[in-house]
């Protein structure tokens, strides 16, 4: 009897504990993007803008930038420019946007440019 007492005890005092605690869970940040225009010809001066880029229960702590053409940025007043170059034959660039919320979750966003010469 006594053991049944002392378990009761420990299994209600756990149940207490656990109703006191709470348990966040961290919602994924969405991240959006323009890049304007997304076609013409060299110099292509883009203009990229992630002012849509959003966290639902925090806010977005980064944003890094992948621009295709060998540069990157961690870049988060907007809109700002990038400027693409081909030389003679006509190629897609592919943008990639990656944004962490304060809490360290990521999502990524996708956008592509065509420059022609």
């Amino acid at each position: 009897m006594k053991n049944r007492v002392v378990l009761l005890s420990l299994v209600g005092l756990a149940l207490v504990a656990l109703a006191s605690c709470t348990f966040v869970m961290n919602l994924s940040p969405v991240a959006s993007f323009t890049a304007l225009p997304a076609l013409g010809t060299t110099p292509l001066n883009v203009s990229l803008n992630a002012t849509a880029s959003n966290d639902p229960d925090g806010t977005i702590a980064s944003y890094l930038w992948d621009f295709g053409d060998g540069q990157t940025a961690s870049l988060s007043i907007f809109p700002f420019p990038h400027q693409f170059t081909v030389q003679s034959i006509s190629e897609t660039f592919t943008i990639v946007l990656t944004v962490t919320d304060d809490q360290g979750a990521t999502d990524t966003a996708v956008r592509s440019v065509t420059v022609n010469p």
